[in-house]
């Protein structure tokens, strides 16, 4: 089976090579035998949203069906490449994501100052999915599940998990694995 490439965008303070992407990328590549690219984003410690637009220009070939998966900060910024980009019939996974300013991580409001257009993103989504835990920190879940409804995305709700980083339980996230396969269907 093929189909167009996955692209993995990470948050904020990580790295492609951190937490449950590199198991993932394991995971869709020899289970579902589809390419996987983890995005390495430019200065994580002190994100800018352009500079992050611009590198999404310069390392995502620009495809119809391929799939965007995004963590924390990486979910907004995947809206933004959708705003910004020709594409359709694009799967998304988001997990731990907001789409407005966030009261716990104010260094941020640069990427969501400028609300989303929701219409122009709904006509380019073939099917979604967004994951939050009850007791994430970061991103208060009820963040996440706003985003989920703008979208009209399917949502899950996980009871534990925190942000999905925590350095001792954060190598593997198999219900993101078992959500992008439903999404690839």
């Amino acid at each position: 089976m093929t189909s167009p490439c996955v692209y993995m965008f990470h948050g904020y303070t990580s790295y492609a090579e951190d937490h449950w992407f590199p198991w993932l990328e394991k995971q869709v590549e020899s289970h579902l035998k589809i390419p996987f690219k983890k995005l390495n984003f430019p200065d994580a410690n002190h994100p800018v949203a352009t500079v992050w637009d611009q590198y999404c220009q310069n390392h995502i070939v620009e495809e119809d069906g391929i799939t965007l998966v995004g963590h924390s900060l990486g979910c907004i910024q995947v809206l933004r490449y959708l705003e910004q980009t020709e594409i359709h019939h694009v799967n998304l996974l988001l997990v731990s994501g907001f789409d407005e300013p966030i009261w716990t991580l104010p260094e941020l409001d640069s990427f969501v100052n400028q609300p989303v257009n929701y219409q122009i993103i709904h006509a380019k989504v073939r099917k979604a999915t967004v994951i939050s835990a009850l007791n994430d920190p970061s991103v208060p879940y009820p963040y996440t599940l706003t985003m989920a409804r703008h979208l009209h995305a399917k949502f899950v709700l996980m009871p534990t998990g925190h942000h999905f980083t925590d350095s001792s339980d954060d190598q593997q996230l198999p219900v993101a694995f078992e959500e992008l396969r439903l999404l690839l269907k």
